[in-house]
């Protein structure tokens, strides 16, 4: 994979995910035991819920499906547990719920994936039936009308596992997985934990970025809550210091961490925190937000000069996207917009979590447009909004008058509400007159003009731009 100058990549951590009794252990267990046979290894074998194995003299670190929390806690700082997902789905069962259940969690944390159809040794199996079902929930396989990897595997024989870790390795490629070990603090998620009788509160830990080592401080947040007296790898190996994307298992906690929990070897800075919340504005709502980059001070003030008296300026400053740019474009519902900047990948998968958009420009004149397009758009008046929908059942004529029968099938509509060019101006129901109909009521209406509306059309009626919106 091709990196930048300086940088380093680190190995993916891939998530295995499917319904229950589908096979993931079993994968996962067949992948890693092979691994250890390959390598001769003689050290014991522990359960610590993450391992690594070399493939093609490449290392990639499994993770069993961590507890929500897990992956609930890394979405809330901005992060991901994993970098890949495999979804399991067997062979002789197809999809099931938790199947769904995994394809959500997957398409939440926006990440890519693959599917492992497991069980092909077994009888009975319908591997088309697979595809199909899987097409019907619009995850469409390679060869079957869509762009999502497929391998078909046996955990018992171990068929097709060597072709899925290729594939994996393939979909690293495309992602850039930049080891920030060189500058960032050791940093990571609790994967599971637990009370040993012997060894106190441990843990294992995903290192997320950082080197962990040997005696560092513990915090969780601002709390010191122990001191790294043990690190121990998924085979038991003792170990001085972990690298990113590493599990490893630490003793030396105070007391034992939840899953979910963001460990750390130095203290959280809230003042930075705070200073983010603080630079939560007061903006003008006819204009649209935005966050300034530029590569050079000059560029900078060539944007500025042109766009501050039409935007919302949240802020502004020089050099690559950053995290902070992030945080504040999200907390002032921000978008950033960039003059020759650059954005890392691990900011980028920041932005895309916090749905932050950002767009650079290599032209001035170009940014110059994208900005009088949003201030146009700020500009324009809302769109009406939907207020109910109408099954039309009759259609009388009452001296003249054309009434619209018929029953509210979803919102309510009020009197003044519009119907493509016409509006609303009396409402019926039960012979009394009304301001108001809500769902499942039947009801009379009178529209100024009258349209050509038939017995059973479905009418849908707009709220006027003049009048309040709920």
């Amino acid at each position: 994979m091709p990196t930048k100058k300086n940088q380093t990549t680190r190995p993916p951590i891939v998530t295995i995910l499917g319904h229950v009794d589908h096979g993931k252990t079993s994968i996962l267990d067949k992948i890693r035991s092979s691994n250890l046979q390959a390598k001769e290894s003689g050290g014991i074998t522990q359960n610590i819920g993450a391992y690594q194995v070399t493939h093609q003299g490449k290392a990639i670190t499994f993770i069993d499906t961590p507890g929500h929390e897990a992956f609930e806690a890394m979405r809330s700082r901005g992060g991901q547990i994993a970098d890949i997902a495999i979804l399991v789905v067997a062979a002789d069962d197809s999809v099931k719920p938790q199947t769904k259940e995994s394809i959500k969690h997957i398409k939440k944390a926006k990440i890519p994936y693959l599917v492992a159809i497991n069980k092909i040794d077994v009888p009975g199996i319908n591997i088309a039936k697979v595809k199909t079902d899987l097409g019907e929930l619009g995850e469409y396989l390679e060869g079957f009308g869509g762009n999502v990897p497929f391998v078909e595997v046996s955990a018992k024989t171990g068929e097709g596992l060597d072709k899925l870790l290729e594939v994996v390795l393939l979909l690293v490629e495309l992602e850039e997985l930049t080891d920030t070990s060189h500058k960032s603090p050791p940093t990571g998620v609790v994967l599971e934990s637990q009370l040993h009788p012997n060894k106190g509160p441990l843990a294992t830990l995903l290192v997320k970025q950082g080197i962990f080592t040997l005696k560092d401080p513990l915090y969780k947040d601002t709390k010191l809550i122990g001191k790294i007296r043990s690190l121990s790898l998924s085979s038991g190996e003792l170990v001085q210091k972990a690298m990113p994307s590493t599990p490893i298992q630490i003793i030396g906690f105070k007391e034992t961490p939840s899953t979910g929990d963001i460990i750390s070897t130095k203290p959280s800075d809230l003042a930075q925190l705070k200073h983010i919340e603080k630079r939560k504005l007061k903006l003008d709502p006819e204009k649209p937000n935005i966050v300034i980059k530029a590569a050079v001070q000059g560029g900078l003030e060539a944007v500025l000069d042109r766009v501050k008296d039409n935007i919302n300026l949240v802020s502004s400053s020089v050099g690559p996207v950053s995290g902070s740019d992030i945080d504040v474009a999200t907390i002032n519902n921000a978008q950033i917009v960039g003059f020759n900047s650059k954005i890392s990948a691990s900011v980028k998968k920041l932005a895309a979590t916090e749905d932050v958009t950002f767009k650079n420009f290599s032209i001035i004149y170009h940014l110059f447009e994208h900005i009088d397009e949003l201030s146009k758009e700020k500009k324009a008046p809302p769109p009406p909004k939907e207020t109910a929908q109408i099954k039309i059942k009759k259609v009388f004529n009452i001296d003249g008058q054309v009434v619209f029968g018929g029953v509210v099938i979803k919102g309510k509509v009020s009197v003044g509400d519009l119907v493509e060019n016409s509006k609303v101006v009396s409402l019926q129901s039960s012979k009394e007159k009304l301001e108001v109909v809500k769902k499942d009521q039947e009801l009379g209406l009178i529209l100024s003009p009258a349209l050509d509306i038939k017995e059973e059309d479905i009418i849908i009626t707009h709220s006027s731009n003049n009048k309040d919106q709920d």
